[in-house]
């Protein structure tokens, strides 16, 4: 019998996970709800329309998905219109179409989508003809960053355009910015939940009262930053678990990519015998070679949680908790450019920002695993997927 099997005396109590629990665990005060603020509405004594450019680390759901509500959210507070037109389907990695479909309309007089100032791929390439450009200051107005790379690359004082950062793991981790309630500098700005990691292990070990957590994660500044290895620390501390890491170096490259894959396999393998719970951080694979590689955790029965969210628990990871969707932190997005454009300081604005957070599990994986999760937790539940993932 797995070790999940030999949980049966845990299951009623923990293994939902649910409404109760998850109320328990959100801070009081922090959710901002959609604004209706006149400050946010466009000033019409002001005739100045915003020239906009975009950068992000890699191709992501949540970057495209936050990008195409900044934009809803944007039309929401008459700073554009036209926004339900977008070409934009849940889910979707590529932002690169939706900005060309932005930057060849006009969708009003206050904003415009730069059509050359869109960036990719900033987890491998060289971010100095973007700083080159934003140093010149000659035709962009506001950058839109997403990813902790990408910050980390773009929010730096070589230049003083207005820079604000989404879909970080940590953001002051990262060095992105100084604090958790404002950034403490005049162009620079990113989104942050605090809590966000400490209530995933929470739940997770709510769940299943692991004894030895496995992680695994590259062992730099970037690494331990885009990991969020401080708050996994910082909760063994609390809630009296050890922790068990293997380090394994990024890849540098396109041609270094299965070096990362072999180096991965072998790194979870070696957990996978060691550990009784495995908190997957994000890393760089794709979803698609996603379900072999974390396949040795369903076979020795080893429960995994996604830090990165649904997305993974559809390819083969046990849980996770995420954002249902990205409709609130595009009405906050929309807010602080409004804000802004309004003559606020980005250095006073508040950063922090949570949705209520949503479970997800994986009923192929916790078969497999000979795990059965309580009614409880299915109820409580927001994602149940029923397949192991495309397996090759």
């Amino acid at each position: 019998m797995s070790r999940c099997g030999r949980m049966p005396n845990r299951r009623q109590a923990i293994a939902g996970a649910g409404t109760a629990l998850m109320s328990a665990l959100l801070p009081g005060g922090a959710h901002a709800g959609r604004a209706t603020d006149n400050a946010l509405l466009p000033k019409l004594t002001d005739g100045r329309h915003w020239r906009i450019g975009y950068a992000e680390t890699m191709p992501y759901g949540n970057y495209a998905g936050t990008l195409a509500s900044i934009v809803k959210g944007l039309d929401a507070l008459s700073w554009l219109n036209g926004a339900a037109r977008m070409p934009y389907d849940a889910g979707q990695s590529d932002s690169e179409a939706l900005w060309r479909w932005l930057s060849a309309r006009d969708l009003g007089p206050r904003i415009r989508f730069v059509a050359d100032g869109w960036y990719g791929g900033l987890d491998q390439a060289s971010a100095e003809p973007i700083l080159q450009r934003l140093e010149s200051g000659g035709d962009i107005d506001l950058m839109i960053v997403m990813g902790t790379i990408a910050g980390r690359k773009l929010a730096l004082d070589r230049h003083a355009v207005p820079t604000l950062v989404f879909s970080t793991t940590n953001a002051v981790a990262a060095g992105i910015v100084a604090a958790v309630e404002h950034s403490g500098r005049n162009h620079v700005w990113a989104h942050v939940d605090p809590e966000r990691y400490h209530r995933q292990i929470r739940i997770f070990h709510e769940t299943f009262g692991f004894r030895r957590l496995g992680i695994a994660y590259e062992n730099s500044p970037a690494g331990r930053a885009i990991a969020s290895i401080a708050d996994i620390e910082a909760m063994a501390g609390q809630l009296g678990y050890e922790l068990v890491a293997r380090h394994v170096q990024a890849p540098v490259g396109p041609d270094d990519q299965e070096r990362y894959y072999a180096d991965l396999a072998a790194a979870w393998g070696d957990l996978s015998r060691q550990v009784d719970a495995m908190y997957i951080t994000f890393g760089r694979w794709s979803l698609e070679r996603f379900p072999p590689l974390v396949r040795i955790f369903q076979e020795r029965g080893i429960p995994t949680f996604s830090q990165l969210g649904p997305e993974e628990v559809a390819q083969g990871a046990l849980m996770s908790v995420a954002r249902s969707d990205f409709d609130g932190i595009g009405q906050f997005g929309a807010s602080v450019i409004a804000r802004l454009a309004n003559g606020e300081r980005l250095a006073d604005m508040r950063q922090i920002y949570f949705d209520t957070p949503t479970i997800a599990w994986n009923l192929a994986v916790a078969n497999r695993m000979g795990y059965r999760p309580a009614m409880s937790a299915l109820l409580a539940a927001d994602n149940i997927y029923t397949s192991l993932g495309t397996m090759p």
